[in-house]
């Protein structure tokens, strides 16, 4: 569907509660429905059971303390389900329930489901970011910062184009989400095994309704035993976790005091140390990597649990619902987390442009190698900058009268030439067009459907 920016966003809360003990069970109840609808269709069980059974299954329709403690007692929550189910059905339609079906079948199926709605939600927080770090782009093309590398000050840039290159990442992680989705969000029906046995022929027909009818994709080999797809979707949210723990690391250590680049909106209230009053510590973007790395363990577990032994197990079948539950509200928890961060995010120019003269005409040395390459060779002009910043260093000059006073210099080379070239606020290279050009793309994206 398109993007709607004015439709609310669920609350992390709600995502939490999509995966608690109901609305699970809803989950298998709305499979268990639309199972029996399809063989209805299909002329597999009478159309009056099937309407009786999707009429009965909602959880209001049954004993949830009753139905708690049979599934305590049986150990098996689908079996536990099903009787339940059944005996709420009125006439013959109970026979009907769970026809052909097992457990797996029903299990993750449901919290596939469960999957794909927060995943929808998920996306809206993801794209109401790209909205955010476009409009950053722009407003920052031209707010000059020092770009570091290895932790020390490289070359001037722009902070509009350093929120480019978060854009493109995002857009990069958004073309995987779309590309994985009709891979993950697949309904998981076929009998026992995934052979189809208890409906024969009828069997890759059920299956593809079934599918449709749950607004899934289908495999045409159901099998039990090949859970990759779960796998891949944990593995994609901990890519994408990876990206967020990156940008929040970013923010956090330019909030340092010896930065002072950005700061939190945090408010009047919020309290720093509780012993230290004048201290103003970072809530949002520690919470961002805390949660990142929460959401990173899932990994190693998704990689274990979709290694099954032979035609499917239990063990792996409970690592792939624990895993789930998990990682979806987490997942949620942290993008709401992320879009609080790039919202309350302040800039304080002076003192980034205060920490770009800490190393002043240092920054734009490459400029001046550039400047006299024409005239000297790249290699020879390297080589006198090189020593010219020595020079600087050890006689505490400016670094153009360091690169004035070599004697090899030809008469065409000026102060005012050199000069100019080490300015570092002239010196951001295409800062400012690549991040007005990254914003452009990202707004083309946005008025695309949400993969």
């Amino acid at each position: 569907m398109p993007r709607s920016p004015a439709s609310p966003r669920a609350s992390v809360a709600q995502i939490r509660d999509l995966f608690a003990r109901r609305s699970l069970w809803q989950s298998w109840l709305d499979v268990e429905a639309a199972l029996a609808e399809s063989q209805a269709e299909l002329g597999i069980i009478p159309v009056e059971a099937a309407r009786e059974i999707r009429a009965k299954a909602r959880v209001d329709h049954l004993d949830e303390a009753a139905l708690a403690a049979d599934i305590a007692r049986t150990r098996a929550p689908i079996v536990s389900l099903t009787r339940s189910l059944a005996a709420a059905c009125a006439g013959e339609a109970g026979g009907y329930v769970h026809w052909g079906a097992t457990t797996q079948n029903v299990v993750q199926t449901g919290r596939t489901l469960l999957m794909q709605r927060a995943h929808h939600a998920f996306m809206q927080r993801f794209d109401d970011i790209l909205l955010k770090l476009a409009d950053g782009a722009e407003r920052e093309a031209d707010t000059v910062i020092v770009a570091r590398t290895n932790l020390r000050h490289a070359l001037p840039i722009t902070f509009g184009f350093k929120m480019a290159g978060w854009i493109e990442e995002w857009l990069r992680h958004r073309e995987r989400f779309a590309q994985a989705a009709p891979r993950v969000f697949c309904a998981q029906w076929g009998g026992a095994v995934g052979a189809m046995h208890a409906i024969g022929p009828l069997g890759p027909e059920l299956n593809r309704n079934l599918a449709a009818r749950l607004g899934l994709g289908h495999f045409t080999v159901p099998s039990r035993a090949g859970l990759d797809y779960f796998a891949e979707y944990i593995l994609l949210l901990g890519l994408f976790s990876a990206t967020c723990s990156k940008i929040a690391r970013d923010l956090y250590s330019m909030m340092a005091d010896e930065l002072g680049e950005v700061t939190e909106t945090l408010g009047d209230e919020v309290v720093g140390s509780s012993t230290m009053p004048h201290k103003v510590n970072s809530k949002i973007a520690v919470h961002v990597i805390s949660l990142a790395a929460r959401l990173r363990t899932q990994v190693p577990l998704a990689l274990e649990a979709m290694q099954p032994s032979f035609e499917g197990d239990g063990a792996h079948n409970q690592m792939i619902s624990a895993m789930v539950d998990q990682a979806c509200p987490l997942a949620y928890e942290l993008i709401t987390m992320m879009d609080e961060l790039i919202s309350g995010i302040v800039l304080y120019p002076e003192r980034m442009h205060e920490n770009l003269t800490r190393s002043g005409e240092f920054l734009a040395s490459e400029n001046a190698m550039m400047a006299l390459a024409p005239l000297l060779g790249r290699t020879r002009a390297h080589d006198l900058v090189h020593h010219a910043v020595s020079t600087a260093l050890e006689q505490h000059i400016s670094l153009t009268d360091a690169v004035m006073a070599d004697p090899s210099l030809p008469p065409s080379v000026t102060p005012d030439l050199v000069r100019n070239a080490l300015d570092p606020a002239r010196y951001t290279g295409l800062s400012h067009s690549l991040a007005l050009e990254m914003a452009r793309i990202a707004r083309t994206v946005l008025a695309q459907p949400i993969g």
